[in-house]
């Protein structure tokens, strides 16, 4: 225990005085942020639509969306559905059976599709649908929900929580011997490397959930954007994105022999591909991910943080969260083996 302190506190020390650190985890972030509240606030401001639904008459959920506030009904016939959706007339149709029928996606279709959720649900549950205020999920926090932009930043936070990638070349590359001095030295040393790959996760975790924490902070307090009301799945999603940050970034110090410099520009190019696709730079190229290649939402890990953020927080959803932290922990666990594996067959001619 004391060795893996020791290890923790020289491993802490170095990664602190890293510039990669300082400028990628806690500059960079809040150079982002400041850049995309400055281009979008204006669009951040706009009011929430009314979401037009077509239903046909006698649907027994009628009175139900009929007291929803933003909900407008339009009674139509099933010949009529195909074209008012082709004309944009309705966001969606919803049948009989609670089947939901849309053109495209969309933030309308979405708060749609989660309302069908919560009516099915209270139907299992047995309680009246009367009694649930449908307002509370949809209408509170409104100039946020209505915009697709706020996905943006979402986005941004969860690119930052991959972050953990500059701190994960870092530790390997304390521990191979053509890549540093002590590298060197601990390779002649019956220090066990996997002692020192521990310490070195530990101390990248937590110096990048402090520059997340500083992250959060700014755009709550100085750039007044409240993104979070659900906050135990919300931390959950961000330590996994931690973890996978610095597990990605061990593979690659690992996997070649490449110098730093090279590390480091592959890690950059990794993360905003990644985020690229996952709407940061703006809402419809997810839109379009989301309709042409679904897939590449489901596996993106930072897909994965952004899209259910954006749903636990503003739509109330949590259904998708967990099988996004298991597919995020699968990540890790097979990006650390891995690596492990390589490190473990590293051999050196001469020291």
């Amino acid at each position: 225990m004391k060795r893996l302190f020791r290890n923790c506190v020289y491993q802490g020390k170095n990664m602190f005085r890293d510039f990669g650190f300082s400028f990628w985890s806690l500059i960079y972030p809040l150079i982002m942020a400041v850049f995309f509240y400055t281009a979008f606030n204006g669009m951040l401001d706009r009011e929430l639509e009314i979401i037009n639904v077509g239903i046909e008459s006698g649907n027994p959920i009628l009175y139900v969306l009929e007291e929803i506030d933003f909900i407008n009904i339009h009674e139509i016939t099933d010949d009529e559905i195909i074209e008012k959706l082709d004309n944009g007339e309705i966001d969606g149709y919803i049948d009989e059976d609670l089947n939901l029928a849309v053109k495209e996606s969309g933030i309308n279709q979405t708060i749609i599709k989660e309302i069908i959720g919560q009516i099915k649900q209270m139907k299992k549950l047995n309680r009246p649908i009367e009694k649930y205020d449908f307002s509370i999920d949809y209408i509170l926090d409104r100039n946020q929900k209505a915009n697709p932009v706020i996905i943006i930043f979402y986005s941004l936070i969860a690119m930052v929580s991959t972050y953990g990638i500059f701190s994960g070349i870092e530790i390997v590359k304390l521990i191979q011997a053509n890549m540093s001095n002590l590298g060197a030295r601990i390779n002649v040393t019956p220090l066990k490397k996997h002692e020192f790959l521990l310490a070195g996760i530990v101390v990248a975790l937590i110096l990048n959930l402090f520059a997340n924490g500083i992250l959060l902070i700014f755009i709550k307090y100085a750039l007044r954007l409240n993104l979070f009301t659900e906050i135990k799945y919300s931390t959950i999603l961000i330590l996994m994105g931690n973890l996978f940050g610095i597990a990605l970034g061990i593979f690659i110090g690992v996997s070649n022999k490449k110098n730093e410099g090279v590390k480091n520009a592959m890690a950059v190019a990794i993360t905003l591909f990644l985020s690229f696709i996952s709407g940061m730079i703006g809402p419809d190229v997810k839109i379009m991910i989301d309709e042409h290649a679904p897939i590449l939402s489901r596996i993106n890990p930072i897909s994965i943080i952004t899209n259910n953020l954006y749903r636990i927080n503003l739509l109330g959803s949590t259904k998708s969260a967990r099988e996004g932290i298991l597919i995020l922990s699968l990540y890790c666990i097979a990006l650390i083996f891995t690596s492990y594996i390589f490190l473990r067959r590293k051999n050196y001619d001469s020291i």
